[in-house]
């Protein structure tokens, strides 16, 4: 058949992309904004939050790097107004994510047994889960953008001996440790399939690893202040100090139950089939046996760390709809209502999702960033509710409930927020002179939960309720339905 030339792919993929960006305005999680836009902002305006992650030293600054310069070129050309720097970096993400979409369709393209690619990528495009991710500024978003045009770019045929897809693959290594996990099984059957165990085949590896490694090196030292080597310290205190555990603990079969059906929703039955079907004839040679193997493999190691989450799983998204793209053309061709239904209900998914569910985080922060310069912020909420001074733009004081993890092995330990929650008025009143008024926050922000447990504090303090936002129809022990900001002095909107 004959594929639409590259513009229009380019155009159509660019308008779907540029649609997830309007639609998504929601809160997910707070790496979206703590692991990128606030430590961007805290290199090029000086003044900010940084997280414990960046003190010791275990995320790259490769990641955050080019927005970063984004946020330098605002700042040099006085363009640094709040709506760019908020929706800047997110539309040159979407177009990353826009370039790797293109890489999926042309390798798709070439290497699936697919007759009429068209129905499994509508499926990638509207596939909610990334769309939902596919806009946002999360290292993981980009992450999975770098491992499909890796995928794109790798030997697929005996005939291809080309090797520069480790150069995005030692890059997307560099910036994030666990990629080597998703990429080992197919470097490995490349290393052998092409017999690269030659001299000058090593020292290619080899050339590669390191420069990427002490790119990566440099770049970290020179913004950490010393010198530092991530990658070791993101391995020493996820993997052998495990801290991560800290954030959430799940079972080893969670990604199997918990973590791929919800995300890939109806295409999980898909690949179950396709999975069992490829399993008993596995072919080192066949693009899906290469892909099921690495599949797998991901999810087994994956598994086997404590801390687990559906966004560590994007980078699989690309291979996982290789694989069932066979399948989802035969079915969708046949079944053509159910295609169009199907994509229907992604769509609607997405817009509940992205303008409704966890919108609250968001949408308070205009009101905050309109607050005098004298003001004092205290956000009584799980750490890392809301966007901070990537938001507001302002060199404001402004306190969070921190929940670091037990970095210096401090027995019964306790993070703040922990602490906060188990009594808050005793919290407060340690915290905040119950004799005087003179240091309290000009503004507190917290869910409506806290609301009637708060009373007697926010009264005794002069409080006034100037915001209530609706924030979930999901609410939780810690997490209300609404968000409310509480002032001391009423200020106009």
């Amino acid at each position: 058949m004959k594929y639409p030339r590259s513009l229009t792919v380019c155009t159509s993929l660019l308008i779907i992309r540029l649609f997830h960006l309007y639609i998504i305005r929601s809160w997910y999680v707070p790496d979206e904004y703590w692991q990128s836009l606030e430590i961007a902002h805290y290199i090029t305006f000086g003044f900010g939050y940084r997280t414990w992650e960046w003190i010791v030293g275990i995320r790259s600054y490769l990641s955050i790097s080019w927005i970063v310069i984004i946020y330098k070129v605002l700042k040099l050309f006085s363009m640094d107004t709040l709506q760019f720097l908020i929706w800047s970096p997110r539309f040159l993400q979407t177009l990353f994510s826009t370039f790797s979409d293109y890489c999926f369709v042309s390798w798709i393209q070439k290497h699936s047994k697919c007759s009429n690619v068209f129905w499994p990528v509508v499926c990638y495009m509207s596939s909610p889960f990334w769309a939902y991710c596919s806009t946002r500024t999360l290292v993981n978003t980009l992450e999975t953008n770098l491992t499909t045009i890796a995928l794109n770019y790798y030997p697929w045929s005996m005939k291809n001996k080309d090797i520069k897809f480790l150069w995005v693959v030692a890059l997307v290594c560099v910036m994030r440790p666990t990629a080597i996990i998703v990429w080992l099984p197919l470097i490995v059957i490349d290393f052998f399939a092409h017999k690269r165990y030659t001299l000058n085949n090593l020292a290619r590896y080899i050339c590669i690893g390191l420069t990427s490694l002490m790119l990566s090196i440099t770049l970290d030292t020179y913004f950490h202040g010393s010198f530092v080597v991530t990658q070791w310290n993101f391995l020493y205190y996820n993997i052998i100090k495990k801290v991560n555990a800290h954030y959430s603990v799940e079972h080893w079969y969670w990604y199997f139950v918990s973590g791929l059906p919800p995300v890939l929703g109806p295409i999980f039955f898909i690949f179950i089939y396709c999975f069992i079907k490829k399993i008993r004839y596995i072919d080192l040679n066949d693009t899906d046996s290469k892909l099921i193997i690495t599949v797998f493999w991901s999810l087994l190691v994956l598994s086997m760390i404590a801390h687990k989450e559906q966004r560590f799983l994007l980078p699989l998204f690309p291979m996982i709809f290789f694989i069932t793209s066979q399948q989802i053309s035969l079915i969708c061709k046949k079944f053509i209502k159910l295609g169009t239904i199907m994509t229907i209900l992604n769509i609607i998914v997405l817009i509940y999702l992205g303008r409704y569910h966890q919108i609250g985080s968001t949408t308070v922060m205009p009101y905050l960033a309109k607050i005098p310069q004298n003001s004092t912020l205290l956000f009584l909420m799980p750490c890392h509710s809301t966007p901070l001074y990537s938001h507001l733009h302002l060199n404001i004081s402004a306190r969070i409930l921190t929940c670091e993890p037990n970095l210096d092995g401090i027995s019964n330990y306790t993070d703040e927020a922990d602490i906060f929650f188990e009594n808050p008025n005793k919290w407060l009143n340690e915290s905040y002179s119950a004799e005087s008024n003179n240091n309290l926050p000009t503004h507190i922000v917290i869910f409506e939960v806290l609301s009637n447990t708060l009373h007697a504090f926010l009264t005794k303090g002069k409080y006034k309720n100037v915001l209530s936002v609706f924030h979930t129809d999901f609410p939780s022990a810690r997490i209300g339905r609404y968000i409310n900001v509480f002032s001391r002095i009423e200020y106009p909107d």
